[in-house]
């Protein structure tokens, strides 16, 4: 997948280190992978293990990409006896408007959804990401899918792991992929404020409200604060004002964030299933990086 300049980069994972192949180094044997669906569990272990954003989202379907003649020696992770090089997760956004926006006339979290998270391994030729999305999208569409809004962020996330190795994605992210497949590209999200911990990683705003809410998942961003050096919070004490300082106890900063790159891909097996999502949003130029560095 041609990374943001005609020089043929794509970006790989694993363990949250990012690396690149070129399109020079061999190109993408279909014959050798098939893309499948994925119980939650596996899906879940391969993102937390390898994507830059460890963090699992809300998932409705979760597909892989096996490798079905894995070389002599290849390690990693099993799934009923094929190696798993790869995942596509669609789940559900922050917001209800992020879907309804795009494709005013699908039914959100079920005919439309977010692709949030697509991870391959190193193993995997260039060109994989768009032979693993088409196939992930494909068995998304016999489960009633019509429509995916994705996301492409251009800023740099980096983070120190415990091994003292630099993780994360470390020139931003342009959307290649999806311009290679064909996606609508609708602009960018709505600029907004993020909070950055001393990690590098960025603390979603779900995860903030979730937390001030008092709702299912509480007690473990809350031990992730504290683990991070913020005073532990009183029994029965307000979670907003507690977050608050304890988010300038541990130096989190808030950064502006200038908004994501916004992608729309229509989904169905034939074209009039696909002729469903009809763009509530005008169809925008491709965004282009300005130099020929690798990047995604």
């Amino acid at each position: 997948m041609a990374a943001g300049s005609a020089e043929g980069w794509a970006q790989r994972w694993s363990r949250g280190v990012p690396t690149w192949v070129h399109t020079s180094q061999g190109g993408f044997d279909r014959r050798r992978y098939e893309v499948v669906e994925l119980a939650e569990a596996p899906a879940r272990e391969y993102i937390q293990a390898n994507h830059y954003l460890s963090g699992w989202p809300p998932a409705v379907h979760r597909f892989g990409l096996v490798d079905l003649e894995p070389a002599g020696g290849d390690d990693g992770q099993v799934v009923d006896g094929q190696l798993l090089v790869g995942v596509v997760v669609l789940g559900v956004p922050m917001s209800r408007r992020a879907l309804t926006r795009v494709f005013p006339s699908l039914e959100p979290y079920t005919e439309a959804l977010e692709m949030s998270r697509v991870c391959l391994s190193p193993s995997v030729a260039s060109n994989g990401e768009s032979f693993t999305v088409a196939g992930a999208l494909r068995l998304a569409a016999g489960h009633g899918v019509r429509g995916v809004v994705t996301y492409a962020d251009p800023v740099a996330r980096l983070r120190t792991l415990p091994d003292g190795r630099t993780a994360g994605s470390p020139r931003g992210h342009l959307g290649v992929i999806y311009q290679a497949l064909s996606a609508t590209y609708t602009g960018r999200s709505t600029a907004r404020t993020i909070v950055v911990l001393p990690d590098g990683q960025v603390l979603p705003a779900r995860s903030i409200a979730k937390f001030v809410a008092g709702d299912r998942g509480a007690d473990g961003f809350e031990r992730r604060i504290a683990a991070l050096g913020a005073s532990p919070r009183p029994a029965g004490s307000d979670q907003r004002a507690w977050l608050r300082t304890a988010l300038e106890q541990i130096g989190a900063r808030r950064q502006r964030h200038p908004g994501t790159h916004r992608y729309a891909l229509p989904v169905g097996r034939t074209r009039a299933e696909r002729s469903r999502a009809v763009f509530g949003m005008p169809a925008l130029p491709y965004p282009k990086w300005a130099d020929a560095r690798p990047r995604t």
